[in-house]
């Protein structure tokens, strides 16, 4: 079984075929500014990259070769994930949430004020609609926020109350000052939502590498017209056209083509 070796390369190749000559003084400087803007857009140091990368093979399954547009919306949706795995992440820390809280947990247009030192079972049995805060505390600041939001209570002796702009602001302050609640607590709108998981991390990233179709070939020694064939056949299609019209392929989509046809071979 023959094997070729991917080039080592942490930016997306840039093959003379397809430099722009912009001229700075007297002679040509840099790449293609739309090239250059694709390259700042999918970088492998980008922090975000694992879930840009995710979400521009899911683009690619669902619409084929992308334009610089399709990218650029593919790399925000990415960034937007990486951040919601972020925050799941550090709002399902462990030691995050002392022992003992006292909760806010939203049923219909009601909130309940409780307590409890076993959150995960507590919400498992409530099941709220979503739980809109927390803060530490036990008995006595549980008693302490029954009395003062009192003129808002259903039944004299009861943990629901309704809902005004004094409660909803401290609710939005408490939250702001403890952070969000345990992303696993139970709730209704956990089990109605899609399952969510930003904390899982995507599956190995593409490689970003890329080249005009001449340049790929040469890289890996195919002739020319044999990839002509595979994108006749629908084997093979570019990746991204750019701005100019240009089509750019993934080394690793030739790399595959490659290998195959040799180890038939």
């Amino acid at each position: 079984m023959m094997e070729i070796d991917m080039p080592q390369l942490r930016r997306p190749s840039l093959s003379s075929d397809w430099r722009e000559k912009k001229w700075d003084g007297g002679g040509p400087t840099g790449v293609r500014r739309s090239v250059q803007t694709l390259m700042d857009l999918i970088d492998p140091a980008d922090p975000a990259f694992m879930f840009i990368s995710a979400e521009l093979q899911r683009a690619r399954e669902e619409q084929g070769t992308l334009t610089m547009e399709g990218v650029r919306e593919a790399v925000d949706a990415g960034r937007r994930r990486f951040t919601e795995h972020e925050a799941h992440v550090a709002a399902s820390a462990p030691g995050r949430i002392p022992a003992s809280i006292v909760y806010y947990a939203r049923r219909a247009d009601l909130v309940k004020i409780g307590t409890t030192k076993a959150p995960h079972r507590r919400f498992a049995a409530l099941l709220p609609d979503e739980v809109l805060a927390w803060e530490p505390g036990g008995r006595q600041g549980e008693a302490a926020r029954h009395q003062q939001f009192r003129h808002l209570r259903l039944t004299s002796k009861g943990e629901y109350f309704r809902r005004d702009d004094s409660l909803n602001a401290h609710i939005t302050a408490i939250a702001e000052q403890f952070g969000p609640p345990d992303p696993t607590w139970p709730t209704l709108e956990g089990l109605e939502a899609k399952p969510f998981t930003a904390a899982v991390l995507p599956g190995p990233p593409l490689q970003p590498e890329l080249a005009t179709l001449k340049a790929a070939t040469r890289l890996f020694g195919i002739r020319y017209n044999t990839a002509q064939v595979w994108q006749h056949r629908g084997k093979l299609k570019p990746f991204v056209v750019d701005d100019g019209g240009i089509q750019l392929y993934l080394l690793s989509d030739l790399k595959s083509l490659a290998e195959g046809r040799r180890n038939v071979a």
